[in-house]
């Protein structure tokens, strides 16, 4: 609708005589200044251009470390591999005949120890009880302390790398400044016959991968019991300075009085540092990971109620929260993507269980439950 005023100007300046073109101009200088007021000013420019940048710069530092994380998973399968090629490429000693079915009991390069093999004039090696990308873990016999442990063992390419015996020194580090029922107990570390070696604490059973690889999902009052006891180991290294940051069900043992151990701190860190490694890799699992952790930033003990979070929530629902293709869309579905309800995921899932676990899964850390101890007694009765 036009102004009565510019009416009313108009007929002033055409009662005057006054010539067209004066009106024409003073009509365009009007379009001119309303079209300055609708653009954005230089201030308004900036700040689009600003939070642009900001946004595109969150979106590479996810892919950064998302794809350092992959690099690292990578390179954990490529030792395996590795492994694997030493223990079917080494020479049978004295003439023996020598399979990847039967090998050599007293070979000392650490990709295979069999039965009745002494280590260290203080081991004796019983079984093979798991393999991993830094190396393998045996039952052995500790005679000097007369009971059998745990020997975690750092083999094949790993046995070379100055990373993968960082990494155990650090286990070694972190767990000895725990003690906790929840938490597996560390021996000792040291080296013998040209191996790094780690002894702990032998848990007769299985873990919470096991379970789950049977179950499918666990029954919420089982879960209680186990997600109880976990969070009270966590909160004793919490409480030590120690952040684990690397949660998931094959890192949570039970033995047969289903009481649950905490292993594998090789990823630890104490908590006044920041979450980047000395090498700018991001490490760890990333189906469980928070998101601070996943773009390098700081961590602390909530990020370790993240992956608890998701650790619930894959025992309950059968998955974990974020699916993909590769670990980079995994990952920044735990950056982006909404956290999904349990409940709504499985619904004969009783509700009781969403605030825990999505309060847990929230992205900004001061919206989490704020200690391990927290979360605890917010599990469903």
């Amino acid at each position: 609708m036009i102004s009565p005023h510019l009416v009313g100007l108009v007929a002033i300046i055409l009662s005057l005589g006054g010539p067209v073109w004066l009106l024409t101009r003073w009509l365009k200088y009007r379009h001119e200044e309303r079209l300055k007021q609708l653009q954005p000013g230089p201030h308004e420019e900036t700040k689009i251009l600003q939070a642009a940048k900001t946004e595109l710069e969150e979106r590479v530092r996810n892919l950064e470390s998302i794809v350092c994380s992959v690099d690292f998973e990578l390179n954990a399968k490529l030792n395996q591999l590795a492994s694997r090629q030493y223990a079917l490429a080494a020479p049978p000693r004295h003439g023996s005949a020598t399979s990847p079915e039967a090998p050599d009991a007293n070979r000392s390069d650490g990709t295979t120890l069999n039965a009745g093999k002494r280590l260290g004039n203080r081991f004796v090696i019983e079984r093979a009880i798991g393999h991993g990308g830094m190396g393998s873990v045996y039952l052995a016999h500790d005679e000097q302390l007369g009971e059998q442990v745990a020997l975690k063992l750092i083999a094949g390419h790993a046995a070379f790398s100055p990373q993968a015996n960082e990494r155990l020194r650090r286990e070694a580090s972190s767990a000895r400044r725990i003690t906790h029922p929840n938490v597996v107990r560390l021996h000792d570390l040291g080296d013998a016959d040209g191996l790094l070696f780690l002894s702990m604490e032998y848990v007769a059973g299985g873990s919470l991968r096991d379970l789950l690889a049977r179950h499918g999902v666990l029954p919420s009052q089982q879960l209680r019991g186990f997600a109880s006891q976990m969070c009270e180991g966590l909160q004793a290294a919490h409480m030590a300075g120690v952040i684990h940051r690397d949660l998931k069900p094959a890192n949570l043992l039970i033995n047969e009085h289903q009481q649950v151990k905490i292993i594998d701190f090789g990823l630890a860190r104490l908590a006044h540092l920041e979450g980047m490694t000395a090498t700018n890799m991001i490490a760890g699992t990333v189906e469980y990971m928070a998101p601070e952790q996943i773009r390098g930033g700081p961590i602390d003990a909530r990020t370790d109620v993240y992956a608890t979070g998701a650790l619930l929530f894959h025992a309950l629902v059968g998955r974990p929260p974020f699916l993909g293709d590769n670990p980079i869309a995994v990952g920044f579905a735990h950056c982006t993507e909404p956290i999904p309800v349990p409940s709504i995921v499985r619904p004969d899932l009783a509700s009781t269980w969403d605030e825990v676990i999505t309060r847990a899964l929230a992205k900004d850390p001061a919206h989490r439950w704020s200690s391990m101890l927290e979360l605890r007694d917010a599990l469903p009765t």
